[in-house]
């Protein structure tokens, strides 16, 4: 079989690319090695309700991923309007809601001097009249924030956020990263405080997120039968075990199975790339040895509870971040309280909330008794929550790919040993960042790049 395009991986990016394709005209395959496509975004069924048991909401920037969700006749809706608030020192305090990733806009903005404290408040505000330093395009995302506002801004407020929402910490990830011209923007604003304003000022109107009515998880499926209504081939439980280049372009084999390709694209991370293996061609074995040392992908838990809402002490339905999670939860979502399509699927009498956890803390044994008291924890209530409110509960084991921003290091051999592979290209979370809308932008831009 020759083909124009096959695409070796059936997550979102693999997904989205090889749909992409598929409308240009080209001849595609998708393989997945697993016996479902999706990847981070999946599903679950809890107590007689469909949930997202990864992904459950995406970035509105840029729109590509509800012009997609528009393009399959999926119905895109917003949260409810709810307040967040922050666990830090044992004290629940509201998140401000003028900010950028939890670093103030704001200086006068109500809770801030609760959440930050006298001193810490103060350290804040020295940075309307701090020099501006020219080397800010270097700095990490804790440099910068650091280095204008003081460490109290950082773990109290930005640390949650972005441990929460990119799966890292501050020092990890460069500032230009999550705040792009950032340095541009501090220099002519002459403050961090000002240059986030502007940053506010631009973004559009409405949620920065947005979520499926029914589940994001409706979005995999919904590709995978577009993809075969336009013919594409979807070849899920395919590992691919060799990948080689041919005289007129790629051989790829499996345990039953080979086929030709004009273009391949990997959307799967490195650690997926056993198919490399041994080879007499030079370039693919640079690039299995630089796959071969980029970071191991993080492991993190996610717990949802269905709970008897009659059974629980009074509480605000509000979600949490934790900055010093410790042995608990880093997060709460309480998701009946964000979605109006889970509220209506839960009823009047029940709600839905889950809980986000490093890898290694839930064990099967202990992840009820964790779940309850954490759930207690970080909605203020006297705990641990009553065993007899639990009517369902389900975890998801996600292991998110180390993004190329975890590693500078790493990125520039692959993306050097790739560059030298005619017809080889690369996308996912892994290679682009984290979040559907990075994804699907980039995913879209790569199959652009195969026809």
């Amino acid at each position: 079989m020759n083909l124009d395009l096959a695409v070796i991986g059936g997550g979102m990016a693999g997904l989205v690319t090889a749909r992409t394709a598929a409308r240009a005209g080209a001849d595609v395959v998708l393989l997945e090695a697993r016996p479902v496509v999706g990847g981070l975004v999946g599903w679950h069924w809890v107590a007689g309700i469909d949930l997202d048991a990864g992904a459950e909401s995406f970035a509105t920037r840029g729109g590509h991923v509800a012009a997609l969700a528009e393009e399959l006749d999926l119905p895109v809706v917003t949260p409810r309007p709810a307040p967040a608030r922050v666990l830090h020192a044992g004290r629940l305090h509201p998140l401000p809601a003028t900010g950028v990733l939890g670093i103030p806009t704001d200086l006068e903005a109500p809770g801030l001097l609760e959440v930050l404290g006298p001193a810490g408040l103060d350290r804040a505000r020295a940075d309307l009249s701090l020099p501006i330093e020219p080397s800010t395009a270097e700095l990490t995302l804790a440099e910068l924030v650091t280095s204008r506002m003081g460490p109290a801004v950082l773990d109290a407020l930005v640390r949650p956020i972005v441990r929460g929402v990119h799966s890292a910490e501050p020092e990890q990830i460069a500032a230009e990263v999550l705040l792009p011209g950032i340095a541009a923007r501090l220099q002519a604003a002459g403050s961090l405080t000002g240059a986030l304003r502007q940053v506010r000022a631009a973004a559009p109107a409405g949620s920065a997120v947005a979520g499926i009515d029914g589940g994001v998880h409706l979005l995999p499926a919904a590709l995978e039968r577009d993809l075969s209504a336009r013919g594409a081939r979807v070849r899920t439980a395919s590992p691919v075990r060799t990948l080689r280049r041919g005289a007129d372009g790629w051989q790829l084999t499996g345990d039953t199975w080979q086929l030709g390709a004009r273009q391949v694209v990997l959307a799967c991370p490195p650690q997926a790339w056993g198919f490399l293996g041994e080879s007499d061609d030079e370039d693919l074995t640079v690039l299995a040895a630089a796959g071969r040392a980029w970071p191991e992908p993080q492991t993190a838990d996610l717990l949802t509870l269905v709970l008897r809402a009659g059974d629980l002490p009074e509480h605000d339905r509000a979600g949490t971040l934790v900055a010093e999670p410790g042995h608990g939860a880093k997060a709460l979502t309480y998701t009946s309280a964000k979605w109006d399509w889970v509220a209506r699927a839960a009823g009047g009498d029940r709600v839905v909330l889950r809980l986000s956890y490093a890898g290694g803390i839930l064990t099967a044994g202990t992840q009820a008794e964790l779940g309850l008291r954490d759930a207690a924890r970080l909605t203020g209530t006297p705990g641990p929550w009553p065993a007899e409110a639990l009517q369902g509960m389900a975890r998801s084991t996600l292991h998110p790919p180390a993004p190329a921003w975890a590693s500078a290091a790493a990125r520039e051999p692959v993306q050097a040993a790739a560059g030298r592979l005619v017809g080889l290209h690369l996308t996912g979370a892994w290679w682009c960042g984290t979040g559907l809308a990075a994804v699907v932008a980039h995913a879209t831009r790569t199959a652009g790049e195969t026809t």
